[in-house]
């Protein structure tokens, strides 16, 4: 039930639903003969869209998540139990594909199989709905054998990604100091999403772990940047509206949103 209710809260807050909002009451005011109040909702859906559209800003939205995790090589990172990729960079083979498809996110798993080359965990849990025919054919392209492979392909959300991966760890990860599960693990994702992936994974391991237990590390090992390092010099361009700069703040609301409103509404 959540799960469509997250959804449901997250449409409706996307800034284009609201934008839309606030024209749909400029057309129901002036309908009803408020032309003045209409016309009020008409500027600010007006000045709501350019906001948004305006590509100048779209750079330091993303940069302000991604810069609490800037970028590290792969060789400087510590050794853990097991490295967790998220899924959502990809998508899955269709008729009409061979290979899976590359997003924007792709960089994750390109990243996961560099620690794992780096010889910095011994297998790769890739979670994430449809992930089957979406990260794990590329890890094997990259050359992680298929028994280093984890599949978790249940997970339709950052919550689940981390409710599954914490069952299976405690399940089939054994140490000698930490009995009950691992102890570190080594989170790939995308910079701007690291911050709420770690929080929601820290409440999934502290359910798992047994009173007294010290908690399983999590060493964020972020990929996929782009306001952060990808930084470019102004345009005339950019002082028009585009699709892309909505996009890119749309998605930065987002996880802002998300991150708030699980650390405020769940536990």
């Amino acid at each position: 039930m959540f799960y469509y209710l997250n959804k449901i809260v997250f449409g409706l807050m996307n800034p284009m639903s609201l934008g839309l909002l606030l024209l749909l009451a400029a057309v129901v005011f002036g309908w009803r003969r408020w032309r003045r109040t209409g016309l009020w909702f008409a500027t600010a859906a007006l000045v709501w869209f350019t906001f948004w559209g305006f590509g100048f800003t779209s750079p330091d939205f993303k940069k302000s998540l991604e810069q609490m995790y800037p970028p590290q090589r792969a060789e400087d990172m510590p050794k853990a139990d097991a490295i967790v990729v998220l899924g959502g960079g990809m998508s899955a083979n269709t008729n009409t594909l061979v290979y899976a498809e590359m997003h924007l996110g792709a960089d994750r798993v390109w990243h996961a199989a560099r620690l794992w080359k780096a010889g910095k965990a011994p297998v790769v849990i890739t979670s994430g709905e449809g992930e089957a025919d979406a990260s794990y054919p590329l890890l094997r392209d990259l050359g992680v054998p298929e028994s280093a492979i984890v599949l978790e392909n249940e997970a339709r959300n950052t919550e689940e990604n981390a409710k599954y991966v914490a069952e299976w760890l405690k399940a089939n990860v054994k140490t000698e100091d930490k009995p009950g599960g691992a102890r570190r693990i080594l989170l790939v994702t995308s910079a701007m999403h690291m911050r709420r992936a770690v929080l929601m994974f820290e409440r999934a391991f502290a359910k798992i772990c047994g009173e007294g237990e010290a908690p399983i590390e999590i060493v964020p090992a972020a990929a996929d940047y782009d306001g952060l390092v990808c930084e470019r010099p102004f345009k005339f361009t950019d002082i028009f509206p585009s699709p892309d700069s909505m996009y890119v703040k749309s998605i930065t609301f987002k996880e802002i949103l998300g991150y708030w409103g699980y650390r405020l509404l769940r536990r």
